[in-house]
């Protein structure tokens, strides 16, 4: 056990995930428990960040329930954000990476979005990822961008696409000179975060801290995914959900409870005993 594990109100700031953390896989919203226990953790002086592989406008109105976040780690740690909406700190992909994933995902037929500030653009296979997001009781915040223009507009900031591991691995046969990461949420999962080569949750966890004159080491990070592996190294305490994958919990100084039915405000409970 870490030293500082024995006093867990020296933490500065909590770092959660979204989906399969604050929000168990059968909720269409954050449970109210989970919502409250974060507020009264924040009320207590600990500051709150969302850390997804959404891009800041991904994340529905309603979704946090009554969660305010002093701080967001979006797009897999390319887009941070402070309370206001305003943009901390943003990595665009580049021209050729972008045009790269745009001709594979075309040839190979693959579903493949780009995140923006106004909303995720698909701009190839938006039926296939609208049907995905109803399955997940997700909100619908993806448009049909197969027109294929909005980065005449911005440059796209994330990625996010569903192929087999197999197909990004042949992607980067052909493309791995750009060093773009796939990141896939699960073993077994088809869908991924394509992120820039050195951004992650975690260099997002390290760029944030930087920015908020905070240390790592004063940061609680909280996931279940593959995606927030480096996230959970990052932070000076890591805690992987019960239902966590098997590269979270490894990655992780410590499990906590199952998302289900409201486990973060189970472990808000065990961490800050004070805040309630």
């Amino acid at each position: 056990m870490k030293p500082s594990e024995v006093n867990p109100m020296k933490y500065k700031l909590l770092l959660l995930d979204i989906d399969g953390t604050l929000r168990p896989g059968s909720c269409e919203r954050v449970p109210r428990e989970n919502a409250e226990a974060v507020c009264a953790v924040q009320k207590a002086g600990v500051k709150i960040a969302i850390a997804t592989g959404r891009g800041r406008i991904g994340v529905g109105k309603g979704l946090l329930r009554s969660i305010r976040p002093d701080y967001w780690v979006c797009a897999g740690g390319a887009q941070l954000v402070d309370y206001k909406g305003a943009d901390l700190a943003l990595h665009r992909l580049t021209t050729e990476e972008m045009y790269a994933l745009v001709d594979f995902f075309e040839n190979y037929d693959l579903p493949l979005r780009f995140t923006f500030h106004d909303a995720n653009h698909a701009y190839i296979g938006y039926e296939e990822f609208a049907r995905r997001e109803r399955e997940k009781n997700l909100a619908l915040n993806i448009v049909d961008g197969e027109d294929q223009d909005h980065h005449l507009t911005e440059m796209p900031f994330g990625a996010f696409g569903f192929l087999p591991q197999a197909m990004a691995e042949k992607f980067q046969e052909q493309y791995g000179y750009l060093g773009l990461n796939f990141l896939f949420s699960y073993p077994g999962s088809d869908g991924c975060d394509i992120l820039q080569k050195g951004i992650d949750k975690g260099t997002g966890l390290l760029e944030l801290a930087k920015l908020a004159g905070l240390d790592p080491a004063d940061c609680v990070a909280v996931g279940d995914g593959d995606n927030d592996v480096a996230m959970l190294k990052a932070a000076g305490l890591g805690i992987a959900m019960g239902n966590g994958s098997a590269a979270a919990k490894a990655a992780a100084d410590r499990t906590g409870p199952d998302a289900e039915p409201h486990g973060i405000a189970k472990l808000c409970r065990e961490l800050w005993p004070e805040a309630f």
